[in-house]
Order: structure tokens, then C-alpha cells, then sequence
């Protein structure tokens, strides 16, 4: 082999070689700047004041799992919350301040829901837009599939704030079946968000028997098609759950991360690709001691006309008691709604513009 073949040789491999690492660097490259898009905050802290009890005099709510904003009339702000164990309410606040009215469901309504072994109310949300109200329901029975969905409840004569839902009907989506290829039982949309062109769908999270794992996803519809967008996974956005979501608008949502404790921040670009993402770790404490902690479990948000966010936290029965050291420091009436799991309602302030 002459020389000039030798050297030729000697480039070409080294020309292959190069490939791969030139493939490390970009994939490292990737990583590293894709890294950045999740950006840490530092940790929010509930307004002064807060949490507060979802508690009236005698009147409570009991595993509350959702929330949605109204309206406001002067002082009074007004929202609409669900339970778990099927129960929806009217919350009016006065400042901290709570007023609670059950809301009745009509003889139709329960017929609707009788053959379903739990009425598993996870996410409601009012569209401002439409004047709708949607359900999220989660399946618990041999047929989670089939009951569980989104669906949308009438009041009587029209009135979000009237005192009795008269119809619920499950929204039809075209690729339901897609849309729907992760649920298990009572695993289901427990985010659910509207904006003026899009609704929002984020699963609660994927499970290996009681643990769930690094990351879920969020389904994104055309709202007057019912027609599915696009379907993102949140792997590698520190998002590992997700137990409430609110749309500012089509391209940008808040959402709560249940398991990290956590609120993020996400804005899209037009095409639904991430443009960035916030985390910002929530400071979760008792009732007028920001210096004890307990088990939380957040599991919805909403933001009203000022721009404060309000979550509200669905006590889990197993933890959600303090512990001696913790509950010997509170007085007897905070210690006692620990003991009954009154649920909580947070408020923060994350500065937002729309």
C-alpha cells in the first residue's frame, strides 16, 4: 500500500470516528441545554393568613379535590369545589372568611351515577368563554373505563351559582380511546383546565403498584372540535404528577405536582413544544404556624380575577393527622380538624400578568 492510499485510509477512518463523537457532543449538548428550560424557583410561601379551613361553623367538605373560580362581587369571592366522595359545594369567601352551600344533585343526575361503585369527583372547572362547567370523574369499579371521563354538569335555570345541578352528560372526544389509553382504576384526568380554544388534560400520573413513577402526560384538544392536538409527555420537567391544572391562555398553564409538592409554570410555543418550565416548591404548613409541617397532599388549583392562586388540599387519611409533637403545639380547635381531615385552602401570590 502506497502512501498516499495509507493517508487516505488513516483520514477516512478518522473521518468515521468522528461520527460518534460528534454524536456525544450533540447529545450532550441536547441534554444540557434542554436542562435548562426547567428552571427551580425559590420556595412560595401561602399569603399571610393562610391556609384557612374549609369549614363553616358546623358545615365542611370532606376530601376535596378540586376548585374553580366564579366570580367576584365586591369583597365576596365565589368558586365552585368537588369532593371526591361525590359532593359539590359553592365556596364564598370574605376574606378568610368561608361560607359553604352544598349544591344538590337532581333525582337524574344520581340516576346517572347510581350503577358507578364510588363518585370519584376529582377536577371541576368553570370556562368563563362558554359559562360551562366541566367534571372530571375517575373510574373505580371493573368498568374505570367506561365511567370514567369528563363530563359536563347543567345548573337549573342556567345559574352556575344556583343551588341544583339538573343534568351531567360525558363529553364525546373522537379519539376518546386514545385519549383515555392510560386510566386504571382510580387513575384519571385530575387536572383539567379550559382556555378561550383549548382544554387541557393532565393524567394524574403512571404507577408500578403504590408508587408513581418520574412523569405523566398532558393532552391537549381543540376545544370546539373536541379534537386531540397533541399529547406531551413531561419526562425530564421535574413534573411527576398532575393533580390540578389552570389555563391562562392557550399557551401557557399552572399546574400542581401533588407528590413533589410542587406548582409549575409551563408556557408552549404554537406548536404545543415546551418553551419553558417553572418550578417553584410550595411551603405547605398548619394553619397559623409557618413553622410546623404536615402531610399535604395538593390537589387543584385556580386563579381568580386578581391573579392569586388558591389550591385546596384533599387530606390523605393515612398521614394526614400530625404527629404528637406537632399537634401538642396547636390549639385544641386546629388539633381537632386535623383529627376530622377538614381539608385546607391555600392562597399565593406568584406575581403573574396575563
Amino acid at each position: 500500500m502506497s502512501y498516499l492510499e495509507t493517508k487516505s485510509n488513516l483520514c477516512k477512518f478518522e473521518t468515521v470516528m468522528r461520527f460518534p463523537l460528534l454524536l456525544i457532543f450533540i447529545l450532550f449538548f441536547s441534554v444540557g441545554f434542554y436542562s435548562f428550560e426547567v428552571k427551580v424557583e425559590t420556595k412560595l410561601n401561602p399569603l399571610d393568613g393562610f391556609p384557612i379551613w374549609l369549614k363553616d361553623e358546623d358545615k365542611h367538605t370532606d376530601q376535596t379535590s378540586g376548585i374553580t373560580f366564579i366570580k367576584s362581587k365586591g369583597e365576596e369571592k365565589y368558586f365552585l369545589i368537588c369532593d371526591d366522595i361525590g359532593e359539590i359545594y359553592h365556596l364564598k369567601l370574605k376574606g378568610k372568611k368561608v361560607y359553604l352551600n352544598k349544591v344538590k344533585l337532581s333525582d337524574k343526575v344520581q340516576h346517572k351515577l347510581k350503577s358507578f361503585p364510588k363518585w370519584d369527583f376529582e377536577e371541576i372547572v368553570y370556562d368563563k368563554f362558554t359559562k360551562k362547567v366541566y367534571l372530571s370523574i375517575e373510574g373505580n369499579g371493573l368498568n374505570y373505563a367506561e365511567e370514567a371521563g369528563i363530563y359536563e354538569l347543567k345548573f337549573k335555570k342556567n345559574a352556575v351559582l344556583s343551588d341544583e345541578i339538573i343534568s351531567i352528560e360525558k363529553v364525546n372526544f373522537p379519539e376518546w380511546s386514545n385519549i383515555s389509553k392510560y386510566f386504571d382504576q382510580n387513575i384519571g384526568f385530575e387536572g383539567v383546565a379550559v382556555s378561550k380554544n383549548r382544554l387541557f388534560l393532565g393524567l394524574e400520573g403512571f404507577t408500578w403498584g403504590e408508587l408513581f413513577l418520574d412523569s405523566t402526560v398532558i393532552f391537549i384538544i381543540d376545544k370546539n372540535s373536541n379534537k386531540l392536538i397533541r399529547e406531551i409527555s413531561t419526562k425530564g420537567k421535574n413534573i411527576q404528577t398532575i393533580c390540578g391544572l389552570y389555563a391562562i391562555n392557550d399557551y401557557h398553564i399552572l399546574g400542581i405536582d401533588r407528590n413533589s409538592k410542587n406548582l409549575f409554570e409551563i408556557n408552549f410555543d404554537k406548536s404545543y413544544n415546551y418553551n419553558s418550565v417553572k418550578i417553584y416548591p410550595l411551603n405547605l404548613h398548619v394553619p397559623k404556624n409557618s413553622d410546623l409541617t404536615y402531610t399535604a397532599a395538593l390537589e387543584s388549583i385556580t386563579l381568580d380575577d386578581e391573579n392569586y392562586v388558591f389550591s385546596v388540599d384533599d387530606p390523605w387519611k393515612k398521614f394526614y393527622i400530625p404527629p404528637a409533637d406537632v399537634l401538642n403545639k396547636l390549639n385544641e380547635k386546629d388539633a381537632e380538624n386535623f383529627k376530622d381531615f377538614i381539608p385546607l385552602l391555600y392562597k399565593f401570590n406568584l406575581n403573574l400578568k396575563r
